[in-house]
Formats: structure tokens, C-alpha cells, sequence
């Protein structure tokens, strides 16, 4: 029988386990011991999810208990001896706690606490005990195979299936892990290592909650597949839905909206009649298809009959649903501006709503397209011609057009010269008199600055490098002096010059000369020394 999702990971579940992930990280960035209470409401969140599903287990059991025996037939048995796997395996890890917590916190270890989910622990970022009680002592290895058996049994019990084998090798997982914290050449660590090797008590203590209220999630998903063989038997005395699955809900126009209409538990002695509107439908598998012509909403609705192979009696199931037709459209923004500057590497983002990225293609004849890891494009154009782009999807083997968008093309704006120095306490100081006219360097800083390109807003992120430059002092007396640069430092002639002039003499850089995103000559204002 194939896998049914019966007990899907509820939105507090996949919260719960987004918790622990980020606490754990944070663990692995050293981040301090008070972090580690976080742990706690984790934990506490954890309880009640095992409340839950132990209530709802218990709940399908007496269910199965108030049957008719003959009907139950074994169900009821594979269903208790469920319940008995998980209770073992549960007061195991309860067991597993309290020794662990008892060579952190002693006498004060309280067992009917933990095992009630209500104690606090005293040492929390304690980090011997966990790998004494599982490393040194050995007790990781016994609960990793208990755990290894138990993902096992719950396998069979869901006859193999596939789906399910997947899922639970994956929640009971033991396999060993590698470790990204210890570096890339790193081997990697078996699971109790990777578990309890210098673990903060509470970060593997609520690893271990973690799992209890796996163990849970799985016991009831379990009960719950067992209940439904029963009532899949019989489906006289079974709730039985009718249930709408579409491929997608959001169809483009041009496209087409494809779902399967079926029964939530099927007879396999006979094969329902699948009725929309009035119309049959000729699919034996329930199979419905339609073109996508109109935007908007579409409704639609209809009945699944089905009749008993034994008794002849007929049973209807009416159903409903609905799906949106939307126009071709896509989303294009440019990260930095309006435009495309030549030379220089301009991010986009292009989305096509409803389609995932591997579906959108972009397609520029004046500009090449690289997209990152992050999904941004890089945009280069390849004259001052405007870049008309074109965005299309791939939907139901199809190619659809989703529009073009132009876009100018300019030359990247001059950046402005800036003198860049560490100033008396130690601050990297970036100055230019037009930019800073508040900021007054010594003359100290401007003899010991380097010469800089870059944009004054930082709006565009361009690299340039400064080759040379003049420098043009005055007294005031003597005419200009004028010297040459070392690069984008003052040359020992040019610090000379300044070391000597007077307070309030008159200094020009001119003819800054700037390569790298773009080339140009440039100038500095002219500044009076302090």
C-alpha cells in the first residue's frame, strides 16, 4: 500500500525545529552560555507537541478499541504493539537524560521531572557530562542502535513503503554527519560524536526532547495509518471525502489547469464514476484537464460516485474547488538604479511569479546574463545601445513569453578624490573639503593619506586605483611648487613640501589619474593647511 502523509509536520512542528537549527548554530559560533536558555523554551515548545500527538495516539487506539473485534481483526493488536515500541524507546531517552544530567547537577537530578518534561536544568552549559554518559561511558552507541531499531520496525509497519522510508530514515537518521564547524578537511563524525563530543548540557538534552517528540509524531502517524486500513475496508462505515489535487493552483493563460479528482479512501473492487458539472469524465484515474483561456478565478464542481461491488448500493461525494488564471508577467528591478552602466557589473533580480527559477530564461541581444548563486543576474551590456530583455518561462513543456523590458545604457559616473588616512585614535578617515567641510585633518594626516577614487553616495560599487597625481603648493609669496606623486602616495618631495609651508598655505592635487571600472583624469579642491 502506498505511503499516506496521515500526520503532516504541523507549522509549530517545522517552528519548533527552525528554533533548535538556530540555537544549535548559534552553539557553533561560540555565542555566550546565555544563549543557552534559549534551549529551554525549546524544549518546552517540544513537550507540548508530545502531548499532543501521545493525546491523539491514545485517541485512535480507544477508537480502534470501540470496533467490532471482527472488523478490527489485527489492527488493534499492531497498533498497541506501536504503542509499546515507542513507550520503550521514550523511557529509555528519559533514562538517558537523568544519568546525564545527573553528573552535571548531582542530588538535584530529579527523574519524575524529566520524565514529566518540567525540570530545570541547574548546569546548562555544562560540557563533560554529555560526552562522559555517551562517549566515555558508552551509552550513546546503546541509544543509537535502540534508535536504529526502532526506525526499522516503524518502517516495516508501513510495509516499506517508499515515500516512508525516506521520511523516517531521514527523521531517525543516525548516519555519521560532517561537521562544517571543524573545517572542509574535516572527517566526519559518527552520531554520537556529532551529538554529545563537548555538547552544552542543555543543547543535547533538548536534542533528545527533540526526538521523544518524534517518536510521538511518528507513534500517532503510525496509529493513525493502522486505524485507516480498517476503515479502508469497508468504506460503509468509513468518512470518506472527495478531494480535488491539482498540479498547480496559478495557471498561465495559454497554459493549462490539470488536477486529479479522487477518493480519499478507494475501494479497489471497484472504480468510482467521476462526474463535473454533468459531464463524465473518461479518465480512469480520475484525471481532470482544461484549458486555461479566461484570467481570473476559475470554480468549478461536481460529484464522485461509487458503488459497493458486494451490497450494489451507490454512495455520492460531492466536491468543489478552484484555481487562478493569471496573465504572462514578470518582475524586473534593477539592484542599483534605472539604468545599465557599461563596464560594470549590474545586478538584477528577474522573477516570474508562480514559476520557480529554474523556469525563467533571460535573453538580452545587447548584454550578457550571469546569474549567481543567489539568484541575481549580472548584467553586462555590450554598447551604449539600449538592453531590451526579454523574460520567458517553461510551463507544461512550453515556452511562454513573458515580456520584454528596455533599459538605457550609460557610462559610469567619475568618482570623487578623496585624501584616506588614520587619523591620532586610530580611525580610518576618509576626507574630501566638499564632501567633509566639518572635518579639519592635522597636517600630520594629510602628509601621512593616500590619494582614493570611489563614489562619494556609494550607491554604484566600482574599483579604481589611482596611478598619479601633481601636487601644486603656495605660500602665498613664492609662486607654485609643483611635484609628483609616488603612485597614490605623496612622494618624499611632495611630504617635504608640505612639512614646510606655512598654516593657511594653498595646496591643489590635480590631474589624478584613475584606471579600473573607468579611466579619467581628475582633480582634488583646493585646500589651506591648517
Amino acid at each position: 500500500m502506498g505511503g499516506a502523509k496521515n500526520c503532516p509536520e504541523t507549522p509549530r512542528q517545522k517552528m519548533i525545529a527552525m528554533m533548535y537549527l538556530v540555537l544549535t548554530a548559534m552553539l557553533a559560533l561560540n555565542v555566550s552560555s546565555d544563549i543557552l536558555k534559549g534551549f529551554k523554551m525549546v524544549d518546552d515548545s517540544l513537550q507540548l507537541s508530545i502531548k499532543s500527538s501521545d493525546e491523539r495516539s491514545q485517541f485512535h487506539i480507544q477508537k480502534l478499541q470501540d470496533l467490532d473485534k471482527g472488523k478490527v481483526g489485527n489492527w488493534l493488536n499492531l497498533a498497541l504493539e506501536v504503542k509499546a515500541k515507542s513507550n520503550e524507546l521514550y523511557k529509555d531517552i528519559v533514562e538517558f537524560k537523568y544519568e546525564m544530567v545527573k553528573l552535571a547537577d548531582g542530588s538535584k537530578a530529579n527523574k519524575e521531572d524529566i520524565a514529566a518534561g518540567t525540570y530545570v536544568i541547574n548546569k546548562q552549559d555544562e560540557t563533560n557530562a554529555s560526552s562522559i554518559y555517551a562517549i566515555t561511558q558508552g551509552h550513546g552507541k546503546t541509544l543509537q542502535k535502540k534508535i536504529e531499531d526502532y526506525r526499522e520496525f516503524v518502517k516495516l509497519m508501513f510495509e516499506n513503503d517508499t515515500d516512508k522510508n525516506a521520511e523516517y530514515d531521514r527523521i531517525f537518521s543516525t548516519a555519521d554527519v560532517k561537521s562544517k564547524a571543524l573545517g572542509a578537511s574535516s572527517k566526519p563524525l559518527n552520531w554520537v560524536e556529532y551529538n554529545f563530543m563537548s555538547m552544552p548540557l542543555s543543547a543535547a538534552y533538548t536534542m533528545l526532547t527533540k526526538y521523544q517528540s518524534d517518536i510521538r509524531a511518528t507513534e500517532n502517524d503510525l496509529i493513525q495509518f493502522l486505524r485507516g486500513k480498517v476503515d479502508a475496508d469497508d468504506f460503509r462505515v468509513n468518512k470518506i471525502e472527495a478531494k480535488v489535487i491539482p498540479d498547480s493552483r496559478n495557471v498561465v493563460q495559454g497554459g493549462q489547469y490539470r488536477a486529479q479528482i479522487i477518493l480519499s479512501a478507494s475501494d479497489t473492487t471497484a472504480t468510482p464514476e467521476v462526474y463535473v458539472g454533468t459531464n463524465k469524465l473518461t479518465d480512469p484515474h480520475g484525471w481532470y484537464t482544461v484549458s486555461a483561456s479566461t484570467i481570473g478565478p476559475q470554480k468549478f464542481s461536481g460529484k464522485i460516485v461509487l458503488t459497493d461491488a458486494i451490497t450494489g448500493k451507490s454512495m455520492e461525494r460531492m466536491f468543489d474547488s478552484e484555481y487562478s488564471v493569471v496573465a504572462p508577467s514578470a518582475t524586473v528591478a534593477n539592484v542599483d538604479m534605472n539604468v545599465v552602466y557599461m563596464g560594470y557589473d549590474n545586478k538584477m533580480s528577474i522573477s516570474v511569479p508562480g514559476f520557480s527559477s529554474d523556469k525563467v530564461k533571460v535573453n538580452a541581444p545587447n548584454a550578457s546574463f550571469d546569474k549567481t548563486a543567489s539568484g541575481i543576474y549580472i548584467c553586462r551590456p555590450k554598447s551604449y545601445e539600449n538592453v531590451v530583455i526579454s523574460v520567458t518561462a517553461e510551463a507544461d513543456g512550453k515556452t511562454i513569453d513573458m515580456g520584454k523590458y528596455t533599459f538605457r545604457v550609460k557610462a559610469l559616473p567619475n568618482p570623487t578624490i578623496f585624501l584616506r588616512y588614520t587619523n591620532s585614535t586610530g580611525d580610518r578617515v576618509t576626507f574630501n573639503p566638499v564632501e567633509h567641510p566639518n572635518t579639519k585633518p592635522k597636517r600630520a594626516d594629510i602628509v601621512s593619506a593616500e590619494v582614493i577614487a570611489e563614489y562619494a553616495d556609494g550607491l554604484l560599487q566600482a574599483n579604481f586605483s589611482v596611478q598619479n597625481f601633481i601636487l601644486y603648493v603656495s605660500d602665498g609669496r613664492s609662486g607654485w611648487t609643483t611635484t609628483v606623486s609616488d603612485g597614490k602616495n605623496f612622494s618624499a618631495a611632495q611630504k617635504s613640501a608640505l612639512q614646510n609651508l606655512k598654516p593657511g598655505s594653498l595646496i591643489v592635487i590635480d590631474k589624478v589619474r584613475v584606471t579600473g571600472a573607468k579611466t579619467v583624469t581628475l582633480a582634488y579642491p583646493p585646500y589651506n593647511l591648517p
